[in-house]
């Protein structure tokens, strides 16, 4: 069962800026003076001396992250180290300069979100509060920051919490608060396993994940943060409790279905210090039920009207029917209840993991000058793709991401045909790309990193050619003429616009080939392969898989294609093929080579020459002897079953058939849409044309198709 951790920064505004604050005020604190009247500029002050005849030893080096735990602690004294109030503000396009964040002082003098910034300065002014302008740019990028740390430590699978067009109700400013984690394949990791007593039956792995949220508290500690933190089943439910929830830390002992429970490993003070609440695995639903509406992420009207009607709780709007609030609602409602209880699964959005080769480059001044950039660029190509050279891998895929003083981050990212590590021309694609960016502000910073990475191709240069006079400035595992061709074009062109042909594993021959994207195509190969990896067969799959196995022909029945003997053949491109039939009209249907043979692999004759795009219909006029060596001469062309068409109506003009060679049966597999089914047949006219049709046998439901509608021509061997 998947299960989520939802960390919910409450004032995330002002928690980055109270770091930024004190981060900046240790950096310009001059160094401790030592103790007057000592000589010994180390030797400890009477208070330390009185601590430690106490019996407290604690070292002196760890004082610094205590006095940052302590902070935390104390979150009634956040703002600044002076202990001043901090008041943000932001400039509303209708009304003004408003506060957008204020700290619990502030909020304690009178101060209100959303509140003009002259009465919120009239307040600011009897409390000395400091009025600074809402960064946002800097709120999202730590905690872009704060993601990618528990991403490194916790789990690859971390996203920052996905907004809407509009704000969810109990939220004022429209920006994220909250980091998201897949935890059911980690949690094993943080598991305790000298504990006394064994999870729970109905909560696996629960000493996992207390462990896993301990690990995820010290990350906070560490950043003097804090934060509300909730695991469940579901985005939706983790996210409401992370919110909205009472903690269960606030109690060593607490009473109810949901305890929290546990010492977090028999550390009380990180669970004292952080709130949280686990729901076990499958009742999610209720935990929610004593929760707001407004913990579902819905609008404020929606949220308003709910209270209206008198629903507060969540457990009372799951007791309404799901069609009545669709109608009066609106559909978003329902999508909200179903993500929550987990009846419509939620896509998590995670974060792209940090490149183990990549370089970062913070300019000294903020610049817009290309030869600048193309200089600073081309060194960090350098350093990220250092490490490559001893593993002897070269680049298929680079990304550079240029951060700006205004605008957002722009990202770069440029695809390989083969790889390489050829600076020059890895350079070259990547200022290609820059200069297909239009700048809108200076740049900032710089980072380039290899998001892919293959093992290289070497080759030998020739002794006596051309290249051996130059083999000393040549990169042995450079890339082909052709290959740097492919890369430049789609570097100008544009991924998609430069593609190649590759055989597809369609069953249908119309769609046996299939073109693809030639400097992407390794990486949405390996995302396939990794998919099908981690995807289990279903039992509908097995069974299937195994009566293919059964059903297999000997290899003695592949090679018979004469008279009524009818054999299972090999199977087109995946899909199954049934091989049978006769040679008519005095061919010789002879066992060796040649063109009246069942259509094996070596077979030249197997697929025809030309095959046209689209099947065109053609209409069989009377029928031969049928197979079973009674009289039918004039019988309805009826297919197969009932005998083989001596003459076809094709474009127009009657051709009559001379001889004839099949059936082979190609189908298409039931996961991959509607059945087609398909007998083909090789056959031969007066004229000396040789052309592939098949008669459609339906799709296996029953539907009713006219005998006219059942013939078509598919191919032209000559």
């Amino acid at each position: 069962m998947k299960r989520l951790l939802c960390l919910w920064l409450p004032d995330w505004p002002i928690q980055r800026r109270r770091i930024g604050t004190e981060m900046r005020a240790q950096d310009a604190s001059p160094p401790p003076t030592p103790n007057a009247g000592s000589a010994n500029p180390n030797a400890p002050s009477s208070a330390d001396q009185k601590e430690r005849s106490s019996g407290n030893q604690a070292p002196r080096a760890s004082g610094r992250s205590e006095s940052r735990v302590g902070a935390v602690e104390d979150r009634d004294a956040e703002p600044t180290s002076a202990n001043a109030p901090v008041i943000l503000w932001h400039a509303d396009p209708r009304r003004g300069r408003v506060v957008a964040a204020a700290c619990r002082q502030a909020l304690g003098a009178g101060v209100r979100l959303g509140m003009p910034i002259a009465q919120a300065g009239d307040l600011a002014a009897m409390t000395d509060a400091v009025l600074e302008p809402y960064d946002r740019d800097a709120d999202r990028a730590a905690l872009q920051s704060l993601a990618i740390e528990l991403q490194t430590h916790l789990s690859p699978q971390t996203a920052v919490e996905t907004l809407e067009r509009f704000k969810w109700a109990g939220r004022f400013r429209h920006d994220p608060e909250a980091i998201l984690l897949e935890i059911q394949g980690v949690t094993h990791l943080f598991s305790d396993k000298d504990a006394a007593q064994p999870d729970p039956a109905d909560h696996p792995n629960r000493s996992g994940e207390l462990g896993l949220l301990s690990a995820s508290a010290s990350i906070l500690a560490r950043r003097n943060l804090w934060g509300r933190f909730a695991i469940a089943d579901t985005i939706g439910a983790a996210w409401a409790l992370a919110n909205h929830a009472a903690s269960q830390g606030s109690a060593k002992k607490r009473s109810g279905a949901f305890r929290g429970g546990g010492d977090f490993g028999g550390n009380d003070e990180i669970r004292d210090r952080h709130q949280f609440f686990v729901a076990p695995p499958g009742r999610a639903v209720e935990a929610l039920q004593t929760l707001p509406c407004a913990a579902l992420r819905l609008q404020p009207d929606v949220v308003a009207t709910l209270d209206r009607l008198g629903v507060a709780t969540i457990g009372s709007l799951l007791r309404l029917p799901r069609e009545g609030l669709a109608t009066r609602l609106g559909p978003a409602l329902c999508q909200r209840i179903a993500q929550a209880t987990g009846e419509v699964d939620e896509s998590l959005v995670a974060i792209e993991s940090q490149s183990e080769h990549a370089a970062m480059l913070d300019l000294e001044y903020p610049t817009d000058a290309i030869d600048l950039l193309a200089d600073r660029l081309t060194r960090l190509i350098g350093q990220s793709t250092e490490g490559l050279s001893t593993l002897r891998r070269g680049v298929l895929r680079l990304r550079c991401q240029l951060d700006f003083t205004q605008h957002p981050p722009v990202v770069l990212e440029t695809g390989l045909f083969a790889p390489t590590l050829d600076q020059t021309h890895l350079t070259g694609l990547m200022l290609g790309a820059l200069e297909a960016v239009r700048l809108g502000s200076k740049v900032t910073r710089m980072t380039v990193g290899v998001a892919q990475h293959a093992p290289l191709s070497s080759r030998q240069p020739s002794i006596f050619g051309p290249d051996f006079a130059s083999s000393s400035n040549e990169d042995w595992t450079s890339q082909t003429e052709a290959a740097r061709l492919i890369d430049a074009l789609a570097g100008r062109l544009g991924e998609d616009a430069v593609r190649g042909v590759r055989v597809s594993d369609d069953p249908l021959p119309e769609n046996s080939i299939e073109d693809y994207p030639l400097t992407s195509h390794r990486l949405k190969a390996e995302a396939r392969k990794a998919k099908r990896a981690s995807r289990q067969p279903t039992t509908r799959q097995r069974a299937a898989d195994d009566a293919m196995q059964r059903d297999a022909a000997p290899p003695g029945r592949v090679a018979g294609f004469r008279g009524q003997t009818h054999g299972n053949g090999s199977a087109h491109g995946g899909g199954s093929a049934y091989s049978g039939g006769s040679a008519q009209g005095g061919g010789s249907g002879r066992l060796g080579g040649g063109f009246g043979n069942g259509p094996q692999t070596t077979d030249l004759g197997r697929r025809p020459i030309e095959l046209h795009e689209q099947p065109h219909a053609i209409t069989p006029l009377e029928n031969s002897v049928p197979t079973n060596g009674s009289s039918a001469q004039g019988a309805p062309a009826t297919g197969p079953g009932g005998g083989f068409p001596t003459r076809f109506r094709i474009r127009g003009r009657v051709e009559k058939v001379c001889q004839h060679w099949g059936p082979e049966r190609i189908e298409t597999r039931w996961w991959r849409g509607p059945l087609i089914r398909r007998d083909y047949f090789r056959i031969e006219l007066e004229s000396g044309a040789r052309l592939w049709i098949y008669y459609d046998l339906g799709d296996g439901t029953g539907r009713v198709i006219e005998d006219e509608k059942r013939w078509y021509l598919h191919g032209r061997f000559a």
